[in-house]
């Protein structure tokens, strides 16, 4: 005999993420990794504008598809050098700069 199954409800990745950023550490890591996610959604937006697969950029960019796989998902911290050689290869110009911190002071 069988018996019936209620659907078990698991949590959207917004609600894990609010459970997380509750805690105020959580919070304070994350923030301090925004500039790092900022930088990724932006490469990703780029490359995708230009209607190129990871494995396109790579090659115009002169390194291997996983390698930018590693950046994209955040799992290696993108050098100044491999950002500058993925705006030439996406025909863009790549601009760092420093901004005031008005909560620091």
């Amino acid at each position: 005999m069988s018996h019936p199954t209620a659907a078990v409800q698991h949590p959207t990745w917004r609600e894990i993420r609010a459970g997380f950023l509750a805690d105020p550490e959580v919070q304070q890591a994350y923030s301090d990794l925004e500039p790092r996610f900022a930088v990724v959604r932006q490469l990703i937006e780029l490359r995708e504008k230009h209607g190129w697969s990871q494995r396109d950029l790579a090659e115009r960019a002169g390194m291997k598809q996983p390698q930018l796989a590693r950046l994209e998902t955040g799992q290696v911290e993108p050098k100044l050098d491999t950002l500058q050689r993925l705006a030439k290869a996406m025909g863009s110009r790549l601009t760092i700069r420093f901004e005031d911190d008005l909560q620091a002071a």
